[in-house]
């Protein structure tokens, strides 16, 4: 099926050379009346101003499906990262799916999973208190996780 800003488009587009054709029927008739300058002014007005008026609102109507159509690309694309975002992710990597007990593991640090330190990076890994302790990892200083105790 067909969106309605294709539909806006194509109506455009059409509006558009429905325009010039008004503006060459204006010219036609200018160009009849070439000895006469009162006889062109209806002409003029009619032919080219309208035709110019019925041109810009066509294009105008090109103008508005774009942007429809990029604004809908858009709200795809934006509940997709909120799918994603919502659908277990954190920072970027999948969460395993038994993620109570387990820490987010820093080089020198752990952290609680929604830390913002860890938000978004993609080397991390996921250790349990047990591993954390084991490993001599000081509780994150932002998010203050419980502290681990080597077991």
């Amino acid at each position: 099926m067909k969106s309605p800003a294709t539909y806006g488009r194509a109506l455009g587009y059409v509006i558009v050379v429905l325009g010039f054709g008004v503006i060459g029927l204006g010219y036609n008739g200018i160009a009849g009346a070439l000895l006469d300058t009162r006889a062109q002014l209806p002409y003029l007005l009619s032919g080219g101003f309208l035709g110019l008026a019925i041109v810009v609102f066509g294009v105008g109507l090109i103008i508005n499906a774009s942007a429809r159509e990029d604004r809908s690309r858009l709200e795809s694309v934006l509940l997709q990262l909120v799918d994603a975002q919502q659908g277990g992710s954190v920072g970027g990597t999948r969460v395993p799916s038994s993620a109570d007990g387990l820490y987010a593991a820093g080089a020198a640090s752990y952290h609680r999973q929604d830390c913002r330190l860890v938000d978004g990076r993609e080397d991390i890994g996921y250790v349990t208190a047990a591993e954390a302790a084991a490993r001599n990892l000081a509780p994150c200083r932002v998010c203050k996780p419980e502290v681990a105790a080597a077991v």
